[in-house]
């Protein structure tokens, strides 16, 4: 049996039986930089080829880098092996294009230079790779923040940033140093924070400032493990699955609330990763406003990095309105005349007396969640030959009524976000759309 270490323990550990057979255990450390520049003179010669001197302490440089920061998947001979065929690869391309190529010498045809190996970890002529705009991705992105109700200030700000980065892009700024990417969120529950930092992500990727485009979300309980030393690993694994892309932690002040020392762990790791990996990946920190500052504030290794913020305003009555009138077509139903009077007024109570705990999108999606099953529930008590096309998709006065404006409480939690009438608030809480 072979494979990485940890998987190899964790395949050992999941049957008594495997462990008690298995006797001997041969680990194979990681080659050090001096003998995997060996290896590199090795399939060089092979492939007939030799590495120019400048070459040679390019490559040894930026191996001794990845050597530093090296995890699981750290490439050892394999990685030489494809940086010599790369070389060579390149090294063919830039003689082919020698106006002259029949001048060159042997030595000449068969040398790898420092230009054919710097594409190779992404460094062309003293900076990061560039990415082109995918025009595509960018603006399916775009659409996709134009098509949500409200955030005016969040939008006007993230278009910002597009047109600096092509303008950036066209005078030649290295982008990466030119923003920071790692960005606080702040506002109440319920209004956008998750979804924009999904197409934030999005819109990151197709700039080419960020090269996968994943976003990996987390809290407190997927960072912190219930064991000293174990939150690190915990953590930094979490990162790692987030690198080329984004890594989101909502509610990232329960790091510091608490007085265990594991959150600060956590903290102190991610601050690590950010600072080694800076331009690889982005961090977005989300929460209540006080909070979010009170948790900037406990580190200031955070201050100094998150120096962006986007504030994420409560919706307004009929914002929240709209909402849930889009959730109800995607589930191909409209609102009688009625229904929408009585539901709008419901909505407005609700914003009257709402405090920060107050669900916003959250509550109006909990709104619809539940309309949508009385409304199912009507259409099953009827016979087949009873109900009409227009009766399946129209939401009426009496699945909606239950929602009592002189009972709306504001919660001091988050919990449901309101409060039903009596014929309601037994029922069980209903899945999500």
């Amino acid at each position: 049996f072979a494979g990485y270490p940890k998987e190899m323990r964790k395949f050992l550990e999941s049957n008594p039986g495997l462990s008690s057979r298995i006797g001997n255990i041969i680990h194979f450390p990681d080659y050090t930089p001096d003998e995997l520049m060996q290896i590199a003179d090795y399939h060089s010669h092979k492939r007939g080829v030799q590495l120019h001197p400048d070459a040679i302490q390019f490559i040894y440089m930026q191996i001794v880098e990845q050597y530093r920061n090296r995890d699981e998947k750290f490439g050892n001979a394999r990685l030489m092996n494809a940086v010599i065929d790369e070389g060579k690869q390149n090294m063919a391309l830039r003689i082919m294009q020698h106006e002259q190529p029949e001048q060159l010498s042997n030595e000449d045809l068969s040398t790898i230079t420092l230009l054919d190996v710097q594409p190779i970890f992404g460094i062309m002529a003293g900076g990061n790779v560039e990415f082109p705009v995918d025009e595509a991705l960018l603006q399916d992105a775009m659409e996709q923040l134009r098509q949500l109700t409200g955030l005016e200030s969040v939008k006007r700000e993230i278009e910002e940033l597009v047109k600096l980065v092509r303008y950036y892009k066209e005078i030649g700024k290295d982008i990466r140093r030119s923003f920071s990417l790692h960005t606080v969120f702040t506002g109440n529950p319920g209004t956008g924070k998750t979804t924009v930092a999904r197409i934030l992500i999005k819109i990151y990727k197709a700039l080419g400032i960020l090269e996968k485009g994943q976003l990996v979300e987390t809290d407190r309980k997927g960072l912190v493990a219930g064991f000293v030393g174990q939150t690190a690993i915990q953590t930094d694994a979490l990162i790692q699955t987030a690198m080329g892309g984004g890594l989101f932690i909502d509610e990232a002040y329960a790091l510091t609330d608490g007085q265990d020392s594991y959150g600060k762990e956590a903290v102190e790791t991610l601050l690590k990763r950010m600072e080694d990996h800076r331009g690889e990946f982005v961090v977005i920190v989300a929460g209540y406003t006080e909070e979010m500052h009170r948790f900037l504030e406990s580190n200031p290794g955070l201050k100094s990095r998150f120096d962006k913020f986007i504030h994420f305003g409560d919706y307004t009555a009929d914002e929240l309105f709209t909402i849930a009138e889009g959730l109800f077509h995607k589930e191909d139903l409209v609102l009688e005349a009625a229904a929408a009077e009585h539901l709008k007024g419901y909505i407005e109570q609700l914003v009257k007396g709402r405090n920060k705990y107050f669900g916003n999108a959250r509550t109006i999606r909990k709104i619809v969640v539940d309309t949508v099953h009385h409304q199912h529930l009507r259409m099953a008590s009827l016979q087949p030959d009873q109900r009409q096309e227009q009766m399946i998709h129209t939401i009426l006065l009496e699945d909606v009524e239950h929602f009592q404006t002189e009972e709306v409480v504001t919660p001091e939690r988050t919990t449901i976000g309101f409060k039903l009438g009596t014929n309601a608030s037994s029922q069980q809480e209903k899945p999500s759309l």
